[in-house]
């Protein structure tokens, strides 16, 4: 993989955890507001939250808009006791737990520690700003990712517009050296589909049970021992699975 110089990757279940941010965070809402947290709640949560986000990555809805919607949502195709509250305050109590979660993915501190050696790290997400930011301050990758963090709510833009993908290749000075950038991330919605448009290279981290797309990847790994192994550090880290 010497070929590539810049490596963009994606936050949530790329590198942080963010299934298990998700329960914590949600369960905790839940409970705050007098509500059990069963599974069934917290399954059509999940079907709501991911059926906005695809929103969201189409630009059908804005960031700001999708966190109050999601629970208004829930609170409409739920079995809740009375009025279950302002949607709103909801959604600021489970961000600011949220972004007291900055729980990695097994083996992402030593992946990113080996690939800061032969690559140029940069985070690209569409998170949320301030939950982002905390999240990445509290967590050992800071340190690898320093400036070079792309969040889309700071930048006019989302993943996958070519938009987006266009000012970061700018702010890193990429230039005509587009062959030399890979797009690595979960989502084929968002960071494969944005590498697509933005005709770059890209890696999806493929999570079990995910379906493939329309476009196709230019690589593919189920995991981070296998994404160490495509680019070429795993000779040099014990990267659990």
């Amino acid at each position: 993989m010497t070929q590539y110089r810049w490596l963009l990757m994606d936050a949530d279940n790329t590198l942080f955890d963010f299934d298990a941010a998700e329960e914590f965070a949600l369960t905790r809402t839940l409970v705050r507001f007098g509500i059990s947290p069963t599974p069934e709640i917290k399954a059509q949560y999940r079907s709501i939250n991911s059926s906005l986000w695809l929103a969201y990555d189409q630009g059908k809805i804005s960031q700001e808009a999708l966190g109050p919607k999601r629970f208004q949502l829930l609170f409409e195709s739920g079995d809740f006791p009375g009025q279950p509250g302002d949607p709103t305050q909801w959604s600021a109590f489970f961000l600011d737990t949220l972004a007291d979660c900055p729980t990695l993915l097994p083996g992402a501190e030593a992946l990113c520690r080996r690939l800061s050696d032969r690559y140029i790290l940069s985070l690209t997400t569409n998170g949320v700003s301030h939950v982002q930011r905390r999240r990445l301050k509290n967590s050992p990758l800071a340190r690898y990712f320093e400036d070079r963090v792309f969040i889309s709510g700071e930048m006019g833009c989302r993943k996958p517009e070519k938009a987006y993908f266009d000012l970061v290749l700018s702010t890193l000075g990429v230039g005509n050296q587009r062959s030399k950038v890979l797009v690595v991330g979960d989502s084929l919605s968002s960071d494969i589909k944005g590498a697509f448009y933005s005709r770059l290279d890209s890696v999806w981290l493929r999570r079990s049970g995910a379906r493939p797309g329309v476009l196709t990847p230019t690589f593919e790994v189920e995991n981070l021992p296998q994404l160490g192994r495509l680019l070429g550090v795993d000779r040099y880290v014990n990267i659990p699975l």
